[in-house]
């Protein structure tokens, strides 16, 4: 609802009721500190889940995740996903190969992502918040690489992929945004648009809060970013830093998909703006 000035209270009130729920300090703290950029308090809230539940492996990696985007900094989150075994069930984020795939990404490391993806083997990366074709991964690293023949035919490949899903889930988010990065990364720029006045119009967009300001919204922006709408993307990006959302300074600059605008002077303003947050 969006009622982020609640939700503290709320928090507190639940943990001195079930003061040993690992889930309670995971989920309801680390991800509402992290949305309200109290990356301190969402270390702190991980670190207490993992005192009542070593095995948290979710955890583990979200608290990864936190140092990247308060400090941009990628040495824990390698670490954490080096150690953790690939078959470890991690809720939410879906598979270690897909959070692996995503910090590969942002460390621009082509060669290193193609090879996790050839050893995967894996159609499709899902979890609660995205449900990404490898392919997709695959034109990404092949568009770091300078290949772009190769990275037509992987985004090729994860459109059709999407289209055949689509007939059965046409009502989920996740998927009209990766088509709509897939569709961006072929040139199809009106139907990559498409999609993103899709994600607009949805429900998640104009009647959840917090799942729209976790993923779906940055994902709409980035299919903006790639299909030459850079004004757009841009209001949508200033919106999310100016409230609760995972998008920080640090992963504006670190994600290679927001390349296509990265030298817009608005999108340096904005880093500018945003750098002590």
């Amino acid at each position: 609802m969006g009622n982020w000035d609640k939700v503290f209270a709320a928090f507190e009130k639940a943990t001195q009721l079930d003061p040993r729920s690992a889930g309670l300090f995971y989920d309801l703290g680390g991800y509402t500190y992290r949305l309200m950029r109290r990356y301190a308090d969402a270390v702190r809230a991980y670190d207490r889940a993992l005192s009542l539940a070593p095995d948290l492996h979710d955890a583990v990696i979200e608290r990864g995740w936190t140092y990247v985007r308060w400090q941009g900094q990628l040495d824990t989150l390698r670490v954490v996903l080096s150690r953790v075994l690939s078959d470890a069930k991690l809720g939410d984020l879906g598979s270690v190969t897909a959070q692996r795939a995503a910090l590969l990404l942002w460390e621009r490391d082509a060669d290193g992502l193609l090879q996790e993806l050839q050893s995967a083997r894996i159609n499709a990366f899902e979890g609660h918040y995205f449900l990404l074709p490898s392919a997709l991964y695959a034109a990404w690293a092949h568009q770091l690489r300078g290949d772009h023949a190769a990275a037509r035919a992987a985004f090729e490949s994860a459109r059709v992929l999407l289209d055949s899903v689509m007939k059965e889930l046409p009502g989920d988010w996740r998927l009209h945004a990766a088509r709509g990065l897939a569709l961006a990364g072929l040139g199809r720029r009106d139907e990559a648009l498409r999609e993103a006045r899709w994600l607009q119009q949805s429900v998640v967009y104009r009647k959840d809060a917090f799942e729209r300001t976790m993923f779906l919204v940055e994902d709409r922006a980035r299919i903006l970013a790639q299909a030459g709408d850079a004004e757009a993307a841009l209001d949508e990006i200033e919106r999310l830093l100016s409230g609760p959302s995972f998008l920080s300074v640090h992963t504006l600059r670190l994600d290679p998909r927001w390349d296509p605008i990265r030298e817009h002077p608005r999108f340096k303003a904005l880093l500018a703006k945003y750098a002590g947050d």
